[in-house]
């Protein structure tokens, strides 16, 4: 049963206990540092191990990286183990050292660069350990493999490790404890080797060893990949290493740069009077569990600066973004953030905290300390934006009553689109979203309504006072929707949530530190009296300043006007209709036009919450630096432990899961791939959704067949009458009547002419879509009024060779239509005149206007002959006018036809 959490609070007016540990622990030299990680290692060095990443001290060498480089160089040149060294040992192989008195022997100095480091006979060490290390040294830098045959607290015997039998290697170093003295002293030694110098020492270059020679690599380079490591090794070591020890080399690395975790925790209350000695104001709380067996855990801890809440309260907009994020590191949890908005409209962290779990008790806790330090009493005139989670919401009601609680439009989007997606939808969702004014909201939200009910009340049941510019408070001079800039710092701190706990404390305070020297620098270089974010936003609110036109009313009152859009601006109240000026604090696009109407600049009418001047207060007072942590005070408060580990299912993920609304990255190479992702399949087998037909077990359903659709185009209008169809029809007909020609005649000419025919058609067929759109026909009985137009297009139909069936299909005719227009052609026989007389030139023109003479020939069919005959038998009032002169076979057989004999100039036949 764990008890209740034993808060306790520290604030710089109380006095602490600075006593220090009686096991005071040893401030480990860098200079000197051993990679060991093994607790019987730790035990044996009897130091502290690894520092901060800000605190920590690097691993500097004396000599550079050029000078290591030309050391291993110079081995080919000088060679390892000369015939003089060989020389001066070769006499002592069989000396006895084992009770020698150690005054006359050299003693190894361990600050010696690694690759410097040679055994000597005789030489003393402090412990089996160093002697190891001294001897892996030398192999590496020789090229020569060996191993460790006996290794242990006693004794230490190394031999060559070539594996050639037929010539086996001499080399053999052997060490023991000396009796007078303690110290561990080579007995034996022969420094000759045979073998191959093949650098086959993959086995000596364990992540232990590699570890310290990346300390500075990592320091410098927190991000180092695995692969770069191989490659560094390969080319300072000549030995190639398997990417898993590339990567345990850098967590082990890392751990010695960051340090334990359990001396992170253990040392939280002491980095937290170090900060309230350095940063006096500053509110620091801490918060543990203790179980019944008296065993303390961590469970949170809270941090605000007194200088960052002091810039806040004087220069920063009353409008605080709330959100938390993923701890990344070995000990999981949540860094809840306050974030502000400076005069530049740039991120402004307030305070941050660390807690085990994002729930509604650690929010409220977090809001309470938050509004103390703030002075936010209840809310009242303040604004926060967060997103939608269910603990944050509830802790808002309860400890700021009377705040502007805002949510970020982009989380109401996103769960909005997994229900309503469609670019649709989110255009419509955005214009409603961004509408300042409550009847546009409206209209906008009728759009909606119109398209989808459901999506309508989807978004109404959200509450759009949270998240439309409509219903936004005009006094904090902000209009945002989204809680991006928490999510942008949220980004920048993406490193240092990796980190243990104090690592990512001290990166975000200096982070700060930093941030607030360049911040200031920056502004110095300003020459505008309001800051430039401002002015960039107030350009593009007036990027259409051109179409609109201003109308005075008064010394300070306009009317802007853009064709029926008017909006009236107030300068002396610094108001728009809008309501845009109001919220965001910078001028719209019809201020912009009456401020230089009256020639002043609109730069001028911006609010004082974006110029320079409070931009330079907000970044005036620094965080003061804080010492190491060697000089950290003692505090007398039981160590906590790192709270329990919370395994969560699945692998542990690094990157943010971005939505599907979100941009991808601007890198990425798949972020134009069109994917399947999100698609339902259907069976083909069983038509149902859900599975394919590899994997279904239904009978089989046949489809029901397709509907036929319509020859032609659609229907420009679905509340006209059928009649349209013939029109819009009679037009893809005679489109096809020009292709038939060009294709199917057995002339040019002729093809050419029942083309020509076919877009007479397409003409006269417009003609009667457009009169059939007056009026809706009820019965199936053709109007007196389309008799004549549709007569017209049957017969120039049949004039190009159109069967009945397809006159009917072209212009949506049914057997009753055929019967009156064919009434209504014997009935205009009857009042054919009996004569027609015209004369006929003997030449055809082509449209090129060529003449050609046309054989005389026979009719080709019957059908060719009756067309010809029902086109030109017709009265005055309806006679059709070619495009193209007709040919005299064609008027010679027509007046045959008729009985007439002769030609006449008064025919009642106009042929151009």
């Amino acid at each position: 049963m764990v008890v209740e959490s034993e808060e306790v609070r520290h604030e710089s007016s109380e006095e602490y206990d600075s006593e220090e540990y009686e096991d005071d622990d040893e401030v480990l030299d860098t200079e000197h540092i051993d990679v060991e990680l093994e607790e019987d290692d730790f035990k044996t060095q009897g130091k502290e191990r690894c520092k901060d990443a800000f605190l920590n001290f690097s691993s500097d060498y004396e000599d550079n990286e050029a000078d290591e480089d030309n050391d291993l160089v110079d081995e080919d040149e000088e060679g390892f183990g000369s015939e003089e060294e060989i020389d001066d040992t070769a006499g002592a192989n069989d000396l006895d050292l084992g009770d020698a008195v150690g005054a006359g022997f050299p003693i190894h100095d361990p600050s010696v660069k690694w690759n410097k480091m040679k055994p000597l006979l005789g030489e003393r060490y402090e412990s089996p350990h160093q002697l190891q290390q001294c001897l892996t040294n030398y192999a590496i830098k020789s090229g020569y493999n060996i191993k460790f045959a006996k290794c242990d607290t006693v004794r230490l015997t190394a031999k060559c490790g070539s594996k050639m039998k037929s010539q086996p290697c001499p080399f053999r170093v052997h060490a023991s404890w000396m009796t007078q003295e303690r110290s561990f002293q080579i007995k034996t030694l022969v420094d000759e080797h045979k073998c191959v110098r093949n650098f086959n020492i993959s086995n000596l270059l364990s992540p232990r060893w590699l570890a310290r020679h990346f300390l500075k690599e990592l320091i410098m380079k927190p991000n180092l990949k695995c692969k770069e490591m191989q490659s560094i090794i390969r080319t300072k070591f000549h030995c190639g290493v398997s990417w898993s020890k590339a990567y345990r080399t850098r967590c082990r690395a890392m751990t010695i740069i960051d340090g334990k975790l359990t001396e992170h925790y253990a040392r939280v209350w002491d980095y937290c009077h170090e900060l309230l000695r350095s940063n006096p104001g500053s509110t620091v709380q801490v918060g543990v569990t203790v179980n019944p067996d008296e065993t303390t855990y961590f469970h949170r801890m809270y941090l605000c600066f007194k200088a960052i809440k002091e810039g806040w309260k004087i220069g920063c907009r009353r409008v605080i973004g709330l959100d938390g994020s993923f701890l990344k590191g070995t000990c999981k949890g949540e860094l809840l953030t306050a974030i502000g908005r400076d005069a530049n409209n740039q991120v402004y962290p307030i305070a941050w905290a660390v807690v085990d779990i994002e729930n509604k008790a650690n929010w409220k806790w977090f809001l309470e300390l938050l509004t103390e330090d703030l002075n936010l009493l209840d809310g009242g005139g303040f604004t926060v934006i967060s997103d939608q989670h269910k603990g944050l919401l509830e802790a808002t009601k309860e400890v700021l009553p009377n705040v502007e609680h805002r949510q970020c439009a982009r989380h109401i989007y996103a769960n909005f689109r997994k229900t309503y997606s469609g670019v649709e939808f989110k255009n419509m969702f955005w214009a409603a979203s961004l509408s300042t004014v409550e009847s546009e909201f409206l209209r906008k939200m009728d759009d909606i309504k119109e398209v989808n009910p459901n999506a309508y009340e989807h978004l109404i049941a959200r509450d759009p006072h949270t998240w439309c510019r409509a219903f936004f408070r005009t006094d904090v001079a902000c209009e945002a929707v989204e809680n991006g800039i928490a999510e942008c710092f949220n980004a920048i701190i993406l490193d240092a949530r990796k980190k243990p706990l104090l690592a990512m404390f001290e990166e975000i305070r200096l982070y700060m530190m930093d941030r607030f020297y360049h911040m200031l620098q920056k502004a110095e270089k300003w020459e505008s009296v309001v800051c430039p974010a401002a002015i960039k936003k107030m350009n593009k609110f007036g990027e259409d300043l051109r179409n609109w036109n201003v109308n005075p009313s008064g010394p300070s009152i306009f009317e802007a006007r853009n064709g029926l859009e008017g909006y009236v601006v107030n300068l002396q109240s610094r108001v728009c209709s809008c309501r845009l000026w109001d919220i965001s604090g910078i001028p719209c696009v019809h201020a912009q036009c009456a401020i230089l109407f009256t020639g002043q600049d609109p730069v001028h009418f911006i609010s004082e919450w974006f110029h320079v001047d409070r931009f330079k207060a907000i970044y005036a007072n620094n965080i003061l630096p804080v010492n190491g942590r060697n000089l950290w005070p003692r505090t007398s408060y039981i160590k906590p432990l790192p709270p329990l580990a919370r395994r969560m299912p699945g692998r542990p993920t690094l990157k943010r899961k971005r939505h599907a609304t979100e941009s991808q990255d601007k890198y990425s190479q798949n972020k134009m791939k069109v994917t399947g992702k999100g698609r339902t399949v259907q069976c083909k087998n069983c038509l149902q959704r859900g599975h394919n037909k590899a994997s279904c077990k239904n009978p089989k359903v046949t489809p029901e067949p397709k509907p036929k659709k319509k020859m032609g185009r659609p229907r420009l209008d679905p509340d006209i009458s059928h009649w349209t169809r013939g029109g819009v029809r009679g037009g893809v007909r005679g489109s096809r009547g020009g292709a038939r020609g060009s294709r199917g005649g057995r002339g040019g000419n002729r093809g050419g002419a029942v083309g020509n025919t076919g877009d007479v058609v397409a003409n006269r067929g417009g003609g009667v879509a457009e009169v059939g759109g007056v009026a809706e026909v009820e019965d199936d009985t053709i109007p007196e009024k389309y008799l004549v137009h549709l007569w017209k297009a049957m017969q120039d139909l049949k004039q190009s060779r159109y069967s009945t069936e397809e006159i009917k299909k072209s212009l949506s005719l049914t057997d009753s239509h055929m019967k009156q227009l064919n009434d209504y052609n014997d009935t205009i026989e009857q009042v054919l005149p009996m004569s027609m007389e015209e004369e006929y030139p003997p030449q055809t023109e082509t449209q090129d206007g060529d003449e050609e003479n046309i054989p005389e020939t026979q009719p080709e069919s019957e059908e060719e002959e009756e067309g010809i005959n029902d086109t030109h038998e017709l009265p005055v009032h309806l006679r059709i006018v070619k495009k193209r002169r007709p040919s005299e076979r064609i008027v010679k057989t027509k007046l045959k036809k008729m009985g007439c004999v002769g030609t006449s100039s008064n025919s009642p036949l106009e042929l151009d």
